[in-house]
């Protein structure tokens, strides 16, 4: 979660009291640019910490931004998304071979042999990592790792994400001061 401190309200109402409106301008206005990083960096934090491609995070990932405005301060975003399959992380091998099928999804870990499973490509669904339920060719099943949502919940990622939204928050208070003392409104 970010904030804006009980400091930095009094100090933007103590400076832009007399001027109608300026302390809720500066206010949604920070909260916009915070929740703008947060979405910038998303993306780049999850990258730092899975082994994924962007496109494959932007594709799976379904935002809800809700902006601030100068009525209601406060801001929020909302990430959910379908399952990614497992092929987009890192595979070994990445295409249909008959081998023991390693896995690595986060990058502090090492890659994990997966038994039963296989590479192929399976038409409609494409190449994907499957496994088999039962002896029966039928009954394969798709392997998929996490979602978007799922790694943004992950606390190195949610962790580094905030720190940045919370330090453009800190900056963007003195910037929006500067720029309404200025005649910027």
């Amino acid at each position: 979660m970010i904030e804006i401190t009980n400091q930095q309200i009094e100090r933007v109402n103590l400076i832009l009291g007399g001027i109608k409106n300026a302390p809720n301008k500066v206010f949604y206005n920070t909260i916009n640019r915070g929740l703008a990083t947060v979405r910038s960096k998303s993306g780049k934090m999850i990258r730092e910490t899975y082994r994924i491609k962007q496109k494959d995070i932007t594709s799976n990932r379904n935002m809800k931004v809700k902006r601030a405005s100068s009525s209601k301060l406060e801001g929020q975003i909302e990430f959910g998304g379908a399952v990614i399959p497992l092929i987009k992380f890192k595979v070994t091998p990445s295409q249909p071979k008959r081998k023991v099928v390693s896995v690595s999804v986060l990058k502090n870990e090492g890659a994990k042999r997966l038994q039963s499973a296989y590479v192929a490509n399976l038409g409609r669904y494409g190449v994907g990592v499957f496994e088999r339920m039962t002896r029966k060719r039928e009954t394969s099943q798709q392997l998929f790792g996490p979602s978007t949502a799922h790694m943004m919940e992950n606390e190195e990622v949610l962790q580094k994400v905030e720190a940045a939204a919370q330090e453009t928050v800190n900056k963007r208070i003195e910037h929006e001061i500067s720029r309404i003392l200025n005649g910027y409104v």
